[in-house]
């Protein structure tokens, strides 16, 4: 598992530590229809990672506890 302060433009303004896994196996298809399959490493694969989450409907502020979700909430609503 790897730590990486993560900010987000569905969330302006705020970032947070999110613990995610530091290795992953990516499999995708071009636009030929060619399968790949990858390990990507780093910072890449955070990138990857939460950018998925996007295509399932989840923020970063789903990983972080509901009272910095709630304090989060509470100033973009006063902006």
């Amino acid at each position: 598992m790897h730590t990486f302060e993560e900010g987000c433009l569905s969330v302006p303004g705020f970032n947070e530590e999110i613990t995610r896994p530091s290795n992953i196996v990516l499999k995708w298809d071009d636009l030929s229809g060619v399968a790949h399959t990858d390990t990507p490493s780093g910072l890449l694969t955070v990138c990857i990672q939460h950018e998925i989450d996007h295509l399932d409907g989840k923020l970063m502020v789903d990983y972080i506890s509901p009272i910095k979700r709630d304090r989060i909430k509470k100033k973009l609503l006063k902006k």
